[in-house]
């Protein structure tokens, strides 16, 4: 009501008939105005008139009414709505204006060269109508890890619709025609969610080389467009997110071209608009980031390829071919994931299939190079005679000109080409081949492109196959040189992946080179960005261990990318020319981890083709999902029959296989059958079992098959009687790890019967339910596992003095013991005592953690013992030693680490300290023997600022520390000066990786600065601090 008061007279004055007219109707239709009282208003003369009648009509109506035309202004005047609001404005501005582009814009996407196209090109006569030919394609939702959440339809997809909103997928995923379908939805009003944006830009990135402005006007509108560059920056400002942005082929994009789109999609604060925006798969990396909705475009249902078969190819006689191959996928799980069906799972090669089946319809596709290879000569078959005037000579040099300008285009990122790029006659020969197309409408030059980036790849990648099979050593020296430019990670998985997958699929002889080139590259260390000992390091060879450590995690998943890479460009390049036995030294100790869920094609290619470099590989990695349900028959199974036909049967021995079985209620007797047939085919048999109630019982059965078993983990799973009887009879076991058993241990168990087990060099057992007498048969049969070399028992609560039997057990006859954990356990100071007393048996030992543990009555001595008795083990590595109350005499004792040069990982929690003795670890941390040390604990140590103060400054003397443990159980306030020095101090630890500061609590000021310190690790620092502010990390 304020609203409309203060702006009568302008209302009065700038409110045109047109909306005057709209707002009458709208109130009208809620009721507002009685028909008297509408032909009351409307049959003044005078414009001003009209306006002032409706404006005090609505006032004395109340606030209610007032509120309905405040509301009908701003959807039918929403220029004249934000002036009256104060947003800054010329004036020039009009919402006719917006009502005009919005009509072009309609009017373009209703035509018919819109939502119509040749996907193929005008040579291939395929016309795609988005109305007729569409089929509806599966979404995938996602979140920034790049994990699958739930499946969107696009209805789901605009309606929950969040700006930016990243849409990845394969090449000839239907991105654009996804786009494309939603510009047509809004221009028809067929879409109740699009109804809120004003306007709707449908933009293709390729090519993109001017700014915004001058892209719509060249794409979508026309040059020297009604609408200046000025007025339509303050229509895309003031309309904000009723502007929806349809940005088509990011990874084709060039974003220093045109940083209004980069701004668009990065920094959307700055224009405010709605953006979808497409990309390959293999560039959301650039993306992902920056996305607040994440969606994958998912397969094409068998179902869904045969209706896009049958709306492309009218013909029944056409379709025949294709839809007969289509049925055939669905009748018998032998042909689950063949050739054809992978392809089919694609719109692209659908349309592609389709063309081909138009000239060859006995043609069945194998591979995606043989689908565009039997394409590109049709094409060249099939229009030779538009160019018979042509010599030969120049024929050949024109597709020689074409391969290169694909390759070329490829490095360059070039997908867009222009007359400078060509000669006149090479031109017209790729033209009427159809290999090229020229535009040359609303194009401020003509442009000349593939009919589709895939295409471009698939040619590039023929030419830069015949460049390394050349007999000629120039152009072999140029292939080389194209390889030279392919050297990271990324290069091979994502930016370069399909011009190598075409290469091979186009020669097993380049296939061979290639893969060479990448085995040289891995070989060097520049795949993963690491350096090597010997390269960069040669005087501290402990330097690359250290990376290769931390990195682990990331290397291994880079690792199966790179393999995975790797045997798909080996399926796509399968001939009866191809010499498998090449290929044997590159897999030779690799690994390989498999998706149980969704196995793919060249997978499956692999293991038929290449079983000879399958069984090269270290270890293949299985993951197995179970179900909730209840209804199984006792031969329906979880586990995929895919799988089993992998593995059984074969004529080859696997080296390693690791199996992890996850969430299965249930286990029938197919599922025993199955995992039998698959662990049967390796020497060695890692099998990892994780909250599976469905195995209690029947695990015996499972491991009854498994002679071959070396590692068993089991968690969070119960265990029977028979269960654990069947461990004890698995001798070649080397690894036993229980976590989170809870149930009663059992005469005759699993720990009566682990003396047997002379084999096992590593027992872990965390959280399990275990008392004093339990914790005396483990201490008994510990005593015969001569081999073990690693003991990890943790969160033991419950054991009582049975710990001293235990130590007194493992400190006197396992001499190669090499790790103690022995964490939670209620570990004693007799416990520590006999340690201390028998430490010189263990000469090997490289770690032992003992923290989390109350020493209690004579903890103090115990532990000042123990300090002491560390000058014996020069190895040491980790050490996390136990708490008492009073640490003062330990602290001086702690002098003899200098002994231990190869200290990495050090433990004081609960170490409560005065300043006299932070003073003492000052002086402890400063020394060059800890020079190695990577991980420090100092949780709970309850220090004053000042005494904080005293140990950090000798912290920035350890440059290799990856972690500090900071936190405190009870708040602690620290002064400016601590934070400040602290900020310092991760700046200065350039390894850092993370920093717990869990219990300190900071203001906003002091969160700032330890941000701002943290924004120098570029996002690979961890601060963890108690803290729900929205700048730095939290992680509670």
């Amino acid at each position: 009501m304020d609203f409309l008061e203060n702006n009568r007279e302008q209302l009065i004055q700038r409110m045109e008939m047109a909306t005057i007219e709209k707002i009458v109707d709208c109130l009208f239709a809620k009721s507002v105005l009685s028909h008297e009282e509408k032909d009351s208003i409307l049959c003044q003369k005078v414009r001003q008139d009209v306006s002032r009648k409706l404006t005090c009509s609505i006032l004395e109506k109340g606030s209610e009414a007032c509120d309905i035309l405040v509301r009908s202004l701003e959807k039918i005047d929403f220029f004249l709505f934000k002036k009256l609001q104060g947003s800054h404005t010329d004036g020039q501005v009009t919402q006719q204006d917006v009502d005009y582009l919005a009509q072009d814009l309609s009017n373009l996407y209703r035509n018919p060269s819109f939502k119509r196209f040749h996907p193929l090109g005008e040579e291939i006569d395929i016309i795609f109508d988005l109305k007729n030919t569409y089929t509806d394609i599966l979404l995938w939702k996602k979140d920034i890890h790049n994990f699958r959440l739930a499946q969107m339809t696009l209805n789901t997809l605009l309606d929950e619709l969040e700006s930016p909103c990243i849409i990845e997928g394969e090449a000839g995923k239907g991105k654009t025609t996804l786009l494309k379908k939603i510009a047509l939805l809004w221009a028809n009003e067929d879409h109740p969610s699009l109804m809120r944006f004003q306007l709707v830009f449908f933009i293709s990135l390729s090519g993109v080389e001017a700014g915004l402005y001058e892209t719509i006007c060249e794409q979508l509108l026309k040059k020297n467009y009604r609408i200046c560059k000025e007025d339509f920056m303050k229509i895309l400002e003031l309309l904000a997110e009723k502007v929806l942005f349809l940005l088509d082929g990011y990874d084709e994009f060039k974003s220093q071209s045109c940083p209004e789109i980069e701004a668009l999609i990065k920094k959307s604060h700055k224009f405010k608009n709605t953006v979808i925006v497409t990309t390959r798969t293999e560039s959301i990396r650039r993306l992902r980031l920056f996305g607040s909705l994440i969606a994958e475009t998912g397969d094409l249902t068998v179902e869904s390829a045969k209706t896009l078969v049958t709306n492309v190819l009218k013909e029944a006689t056409l379709a025949e071919g294709l839809l007969s191959q289509l049925e055939s996928l669905e009748s018998t799980f032998q042909n689950s994931g063949t050739q054809l069906e992978n392809l089919m799972r694609t719109p692209l090669f659908v349309i592609i299939a389709c063309a081909i089946q138009m000239g060859e319809s006995a043609f069945t596709p194998h591979t995606q190079t043989t689908l565009f290879s039997t394409l590109y000569n049709l094409l060249v078959g099939k229009n030779k005679h538009k160019i018979r005037g042509t010599s030969d000579k120049h024929f050949r040099l024109s597709l020689i000109h074409c391969g290169n300008l694909a390759l070329d285009g490829i490095f360059e990122q070039k997908f867009v080409f222009h007359p400078d790029d060509f000669s006149s006659v090479k031109e017209q020969v790729l033209l009427s081949m159809g290999l090229m197309h020229k535009y040359t409408a609303q194009r401020l030059k003509e442009a000349y492109t593939f009919f589709h980036k895939s295409f471009q790849e698939y040619i590039a990648g023929r030419r830069l196959s015949r460049l390394l099979r050349s007999n000629s050593d120039e152009e072999v020296t140029r292939g080389f040189h194209y390889l030279q430019k392919i050297g990271s990670f990324s290069d091979i998985i994502t930016t370069y992946h399909s011009l190598l997958l075409y290469t091979c699929g186009s020669s097993s002889e380049a296939t061979q080179k290639i893969i060479s080139h990448l085995s040289a590259i891995h070989q060097k260390g520049s795949l993963f960005g690491l350096p090597f000992a010997h390269d960069l390091f040669p005087e501290e060879p402990k330097k690359y261990e250290q990376i290769a450590e931390e990195e682990e995690g990331l290397i291994a998943t880079r690792e199966n990318s790179f393999v995975e890479c790797v045997i798909r460009f080996l399926y796509e390049s399968i001939s009866e020319t191809t010499v498998k036995e090449e290929f044997e030294e590159f897999f030779h100790d690799k690994k390989l981890y498999i998706n149980t869920q969704r196995i793919p094609t060249y997978v499956s290619g692999f293991f038929d083709y290449f079983s000879n470099c399958v069984s090269m590989l270290e270890v293949i990695k299985l993951d197995f999902f179970g179900t909730s349900s209840a209804t199984r028959t006792a031969w329906k199974t979880v586990i995929p029959e895919k799988a089993v036909s992998l593995f059984f049967n074969w004529d080859r021995k696997l080296k390693g296989l690791e199996i992890a079985l996850k969430d299965f209620n249930q286990l029938e007797k197919g599922d025993i059958k199955y995992l039998e047939k698959i662990c049967c085919s390796a020497s060695s048999l890692r099998l990892i079992i994780n909250k599976c109630p469905g195995l209690t019982g029947k695990l015996r059965e499972v491991l009854n098959s498994c002679t071959n078993l070396q590692d068993l983990i089991v968690e969070s799973t119960p265990l029977s009687m028979e269960d654990e009887q069947q461990i004890t009879k698995m001798m070649v076991l080397k690894t036993i790890k229980v976590k989170d058993l809870q149930s009663e241990n059992q005469h005759g168990g699993l720990l009566d019967g682990i003396s047997i087990l002379a084999n096992v060099e590593k027992i872990i057992f965390d959280n399990v339910k275990m008392n004093e007498n339990t914790a005396d048969k483990l201490a008994e049969g510990l005593k015969n596992l001569k081999k073990l070399n690693s003991l990890q028992l943790k969160e033991l609560t419950n054991i009582g003095d049975g710990m001293i039997s235990i130590v007194k057990s493992i400190s006197l006859n396992l001499r190669e013991l090499e790790e103690i954990y022995l964490v939670n356990c209620c570990i004693s100071a007799t416990a520590v005592e006999i340690l201390v007393q028998n430490i010189g048996n263990l000469p090997k030992l490289s770690a032992l953690d003992l923290s989390n543990n109350f020493l209690g009555n004579g903890g103090k001595e115990a532990l000042c013992q123990l300090v002491e008795s560390l000058n014996v083990l020069p190895k040491m590595k980790i050490l996390m030693f136990p708490w008492v109350d009073e640490v003062n005499d330990c602290l001086v004792k702690l002098e003899e680490l200098k002994k231990m040069p190869r200290l990495t990982k050090l433990g004081l929690k609960k170490w409560r300290t005065t300043n006299s003795e932070a003073i003492i670890l000052s002086t402890l941390f400063a020394k060059a023997s800890l020079a190695d040390l990577q991980h420090l604990d100092m949780a709970e140590t309850c220090l004053t600022s000042e005494e904080w103060l005293t140990i950090l400054k000798a912290l920035t003397h350890l440059k290799k520390l990856t972690f500090l443990d900071f936190s405190q159980e009870r708040g602690f306030t620290p002064s400016a000066l601590l934070v400040l020095t602290l900020a310092r101090l991760i700046n200065q630890l350039v390894s850092l990786q993370e920093i717990d500061l869990t219990g300190w609590q900071f203001d906003t000021h002091e969160l700032q600065e330890i941000n701002k310190a943290k924004e120098t690790h570029r996002n690979e620092l961890q601060v963890i601090v108690s803290s729900s502010k929205p700048f730095l990390d939290t992680i509670i």
